[in-house]
């Protein structure tokens, strides 16, 4: 049973949106006989948009101003789109899917300036579209296949778009809309450049504008920017149009009480500062430091008994951090690590004559380090 349902979502997830895009395809450049044109669409919407944003939380993506935390189960970019330009994202997308279904709907005898700003609203979805595939389409994408998925909705929504476009045109070409006469020159003219269908394509260009400005407008009444579109590009970092650099990656992989120091709770395991670690950064706590001194501390005084206790961790200490992959599971460790720690520190102080100085210098870039 439970093979069934990885085989029905593992479907789902990967081979479905292949297939639909496929039919997409196929759907543009057909007049007639469209293979399920209405179930296809909806497919394509619904789970287009369930698994793009599934897709997109699963990465776990961090904004530039945060460092990376390199092994196990971290990412390796940070996120393409800033998390603070979101409702703006989010804005122009809904925009988007309410003006592809208002064109899409056939039944709906709608008045040519609606089907004109919904041209509009596809037009600005489609722009912003095109620069999230520039975004994306670089060698961290390529490396990821994961993340070639985030693309396969926005292409498909371009798809479904154009074949809406074309054929809201053609059923209106169809009709020979007849302007309405009015007693204003001016009313007579806008009437007759609207009814016009072949005058549709330039309007929807040129009500981006307006569109754009009330969209705009009320964004930022909720404290968006007025080009948070674009910033919400450039406010990144690691991608095609990103215009900032991030602070040093962060690493766990080699030290279970690094992983413990790093991901668990700070109010439980507090987190003190970063340190260096074979050159690359790590954020340390009291615990870490202590163990790190007492190691110091026997390899100063019993080498031998520093190579067995070497030993020892280089045999168990590194599998145990792949598994602290969670902030409970870090929280438990560090629990675990304390009667250790308390006799770690009980050491430093019978046998050493300055036990703080030799805690408070490790991690530190210039000491001597020992407990790599």
């Amino acid at each position: 049973m439970v093979i069934i349902l990885y085989i029905i979502v593992g479907f789902m997830c990967l081979v479905l949106p292949l297939v639909l895009t496929t039919i997409n395809i196929i759907n543009l450049f057909k007049r007639k006989k469209r293979i399920k044109e209405n179930l296809v669409d909806i497919l394509t919407f619904v789970f287009g948009i369930i698994l793009t944003v599934i897709l997109y939380i699963f990465h776990g993506f961090k904004d530039y101003n945060e460092a990376l935390t390199l092994g196990g189960v971290e990412i390796s970019v940070h996120a393409p789109i800033a998390s603070w330009s979101m409702p703006t994202v989010i804005a122009i997308l809904v925009i988007g899917i309410i003006s592809y279904i208002l064109v899409r709907i056939k039944k709906l005898d709608m008045p040519p300036i609606i089907i004109i700003c919904s041209m509009s609203g596809i037009l600005l979805c489609t722009l912003f579209i095109i620069m999230f595939f520039i975004q994306m389409f670089n060698e961290n994408t390529m490396q990821m296949p994961f993340t070639a998925y985030l693309l396969i909705f926005p292409l498909n929504y371009i798809l479904c778009s154009i074949r809406a476009i074309i054929d809201i045109l053609k059923k209106y070409k169809e009709k020979d809309l007849k302007p309405k006469e009015y007693k204003n020159k001016f009313l007579n003219m806008c009437s007759k450049i609207i009814c016009n269908i072949y005058n549709w394509s330039i309007l929807a260009i040129i009500f981006v504008i307006p569109l754009v400005i009330i969209l705009i407008s009320i964004l930022v009444l909720f404290g968006q920017r007025p080009d948070e579109a674009i910033k919400a590009f450039l406010e990144t970092s690691d991608w095609t149009l990103s215009a900032k650099n991030s602070p040093p990656d962060i690493i766990y992989d080699g030290h279970y009480l690094c992983t413990v120091s790093l991901r668990g709770h700070e109010k439980l395991v507090k987190p003190l500062r970063r340190g260096i670690r074979k050159g690359e950064k790590i954020v340390v706590n009291r615990q870490l430091c202590v163990a790190n001194a007492f190691e110091d501390l026997i390899q100063e005084r019993t080498p031998r008994f520093h190579h067995l206790v070497r030993h020892i961790y280089d045999k168990y200490g590194f599998p145990i951090s792949k598994y602290i992959n969670t902030p409970v599971k870090a929280d438990i460790t560090y629990i675990l690590m304390k009667p250790l720690e308390w006799i770690f520190l009980l050491t430093l102080y019978l046998f050493d004559k300055k036990p703080e100085n030799r805690i408070a210098t490790q991690y530190i870039g210039n000491a001597k380090k020992v407990f790599n």
